[in-house]
């Protein structure tokens, strides 16, 4: 032991280290210093100075140099037309931070998403120059579940459904100056009905209403965007449309011989009664066209459109000039999107291949439901405005096409 201290004070005097001064030596004479309390909280205050300066830079800072990008999961999208032939887009975006919190208590554990300064973002942007022109800041108060927005009469509608300790919220902003035009409790009080609340408030795209529930316990209310007037329920809404025998026109897409992977295009013309009370029959056969389905109220005109078949195809898209379908190279676990252009008379304008198109709008039943068909299908948006087309995948991003070529013109993600 003597040996042992002999020779640790020989190298302490080759070093130049007085007697003592040897921090942590277990000997006598060299005591181990006390670690300092003052520098543990000064190393603490750094590094939650640095997670501030972090959090600043994320959500202040960053969003001033860059004012032109979009921030936030995208959620919707619509075309606002402008007087000189150019189109304006607007994009409605998650812009809350949300995150995963998990409760354990003796006998339960829960898991499931919050998010702090929760918010909607609902931008114009200019895609001819790439530039955003306003961003309108949508208050939440807690996460994001469904929502939807489209354009009509001048104004951009923002619908959302109640969710925890939010309300629904029906809004329409004005599309020039993005000034709100009226709130909730604006559109309760033009409609009696809904004197006593609204509980849930949703969009639906494909029949172009909105679909309410009442706090004092009515259900199925709708609200046609077309007809502008609340109905108590869609059965008096569809016996006003029964008596419509206006002529219309419309692209519908039919079960090639009843197998529903595979479908024909076909235009149809008939009354507008007609074609609502014949559509899902017409849908679920092509041979029913055939037939021009004899009705007491008048008959059906049909032609087919070409002999593609459209595989698991679906119409996103139609107007006067044609449709916009998109449908899949094969039926398997592993397929690819393919966005087909056909005109009025049945010819094929363009074609976009997946390649081309976001890339996961692929099908990958590998990678989880929201890579199957149906479990992207109705997350997909086509919308068209003069010569510019987009294409939209929620939560994923927006492209714009050239209606003439189908040449891609931007990409937002």
């Amino acid at each position: 032991m003597m040996d042992m201290r002999d020779n640790q004070a020989e190298l302490y005097k080759k070093l130049g280290v007085p007697p003592g001064i040897g921090s942590g030596s277990p000997f006598p004479g060299n005591p181990v210093t006390p670690k300092s309390k003052t520098g543990c909280l000064a190393k603490l205050m750094f590094i939650v100075g640095l997670v501030i300066l972090a959090l600043a830079g994320i959500f202040y800072f960053y969003p001033l140099a860059t004012p032109d990008k979009i921030r936030g999961d995208i959620l919707d999208c619509a075309l606002v037309p402008q007087k000189d032939g150019s189109n304006r887009l607007w994009i409605l975006t998650d812009g809350s931070f949300t995150y995963v919190s998990s409760v354990k208590t003796p006998g339960h554990y829960s898991v499931g998403r919050k998010c702090k300064s929760c918010k909607a973002w609902l931008y114009e942007y200019d895609p001819t120059v790439g530039k955003v022109v306003r961003r309108i800041k949508i208050p939440y108060k807690d996460i994001i579940i469904r929502t939807s927005m489209f354009y009509n009469g001048d104004k951009i509608w923002h619908i959302a459904d109640a969710y925890h300790l939010d309300e629904p919220k029906i809004q329409t902003f004005d599309v020039l100056t993005g000034a709100m035009v009226e709130d909730t409790a604006g559109f309760i009080s033009r409609h009696p009905l809904l004197a006593a609340g609204i509980a849930k408030a949703w969009y639906d795209e494909k029949r172009d209403l909105i679909m309410l529930d009442t706090k004092d316990g009515r259900t199925g209310l709708i609200y046609p965007i077309e007809k502008q007037k609340l109905y108590p329920s869609y059965s008096l809404y569809y016996d006003e449309q029964r008596k419509d025998i206006s002529e219309k026109e419309k692209f519908l897409l039919c079960a090639q011989d009843g197998q529903d992977t595979r479908k024909m295009l076909y235009r149809v013309k008939a009354a507008h009664r007609e074609l609502i009370w014949n559509e899902s029959r017409l849908q679920h056969n092509c041979d029913q066209f055939e037939r021009k389905i004899p009705h007491r109220n008048g008959t059906l005109e049909a032609r087919q459109m070409a002999d593609t078949v459209f595989l698991r195809g679906i119409i996103y898209h139609q107007d006067q000039d044609g449709a916009i379908v998109i449908h899949l190279n094969q039926i398997d676990k592993k397929a690819d999107r393919i966005m087909t252009c056909i005109d009025r008379d049945g010819k094929t304008k363009w074609t976009v291949p997946q390649s081309e198109m976001l890339q996961k709008m692929q099908i990958d039943e590998d990678k989880g439901y929201y890579s199957t068909f149906s479990g992207s299908e109705n997350k997909i948006k086509v919308i068209r405005s003069g010569n510019l087309v987009v294409l939209m995948l929620e939560g994923a991003g927006i492209m714009g096409f050239d209606y003439g070529s189908g040449k891609k013109l931007f990409t937002i993600d």
